[in-house]
């Protein structure tokens, strides 16, 4: 990708359903040129423009980041773990632990069992685990608390954009039932309250220049400016309070080592950071936040009748 390529990019992790038009205004280039860009980004298969859902709206609003030691080579683990439907996330890393992954579940008793059934797995030496209080900013998926119901046109809808962040409002009209402004109004208003999240995944070939780094941090004081700034900062993808080892987590996104060195530098430099963890996504394995969703009558609401709710 070149410079206008990773703008159009940033420009979809953002918004994944912005016209072509409006890329093009904000780039700098004719309408069709930018088309031709974003067609190129997508049939290479490079980007894949995605609706991830709320992972509480899927009844799995526990998550949990495991770091995972290993006793020999680590890509049979991962393989295993990669058949995991409550793993969206997984990633070979460089450092003490071979693989982090992320796990999301309906409870904690859940993400307490899915731990336990990763230890019994042949080479796995050890895994640390962090449970997640808040996720505060994420390139992929929506955050924080949703509240809201959802029927069964609406899940048709999710599972669409699921498959095809960018589809026309008139495919997404055909495929439940409605004429393309009904389509658009729920689509607006379930992205509005925070249910689906439309954005861009960089589907990274080793031959480009993008880094990632993880970086755990524990804090000596309040949160929230810490947190406030790191949410902030272009390079980061990804921030969340947990509890465990670390009391902040968060991935970033650079182009080259002395970003990251400057990142790092940075975060470090912070008033309340005290010491900070790093660890380098050498390959992700898996990134797949689309889950199976069944349109069926009281899908989405607590048996109490009230909608769902993250906590």
């Amino acid at each position: 990708m070149d410079e206008v390529d990773e703008a159009i990019v940033e420009l979809l992790e953002v918004d994944g359903r912005l016209t072509h038009r409006e890329i093009a205004r904000t780039v700098g280039l004719s309408r069709s040129a930018a088309a031709a860009r974003i067609q190129r980004l997508i049939s290479s298969e490079q980007v894949v423009i995605r609706g991830a859902v709320h992972p509480a709206v899927l009844g799995r609003g526990a998550l949990a980041h495991v770091s995972v030691v290993v006793h020999g080579p680590a890509a049979p683990v991962a393989e295993q773990l990669a058949r995991r439907d409550d793993i969206p996330f997984l990633s070979l890393t460089g450092g003490p632990h071979a693989l982090v992954a992320e796990i999301r579940s309906a409870s904690a008793h859940d993400i307490d069992r899915a731990v336990a059934e990763l230890r019994t797995l042949p080479g796995v030496w050890g895994v640390d685990t962090l449970m997640y209080v808040e996720v505060v900013r994420d390139v992929i998926g929506p955050v924080g608390d949703v509240r809201t119901e959802v029927d069964g046109t609406d899940l048709k809808l999710l599972a669409a954009l699921q498959q095809d962040g960018r589809s026309s409002y008139v495919d997404l009209a055909a495929t439940v039932g409605l004429s393309a402004a009904g389509a658009r109004r729920r689509v607006v208003r379930l992205i509005a309250e925070k249910v689906v999240r439309v954005g861009a995944v960089v589907r990274h070939s080793g031959q480009d220049r993008q880094s990632a780094l993880g970086f755990g941090i524990r804090l000596g004081g309040d949160h929230h400016e810490v947190v406030a700034t790191l949410a902030a900062m272009p390079s980061v993808i990804f921030v969340a309070r947990t509890l465990g080892r670390f009391d902040v987590l968060v991935t970033v996104r650079a182009f080259s080592a002395a970003q990251l060195v400057e990142v790092l530098d940075t975060v470090r430099a912070l008033p309340g950071v005290r010491t900070l963890e790093s660890w380098t996504h050498l390959d992700v394995v898996k990134e797949s936040y689309a889950s199976g969703i069944e349109p069926t009558a009281g899908w989405g609401e607590r048996s109490d009748g009230g909608s769902t709710t993250s906590r």
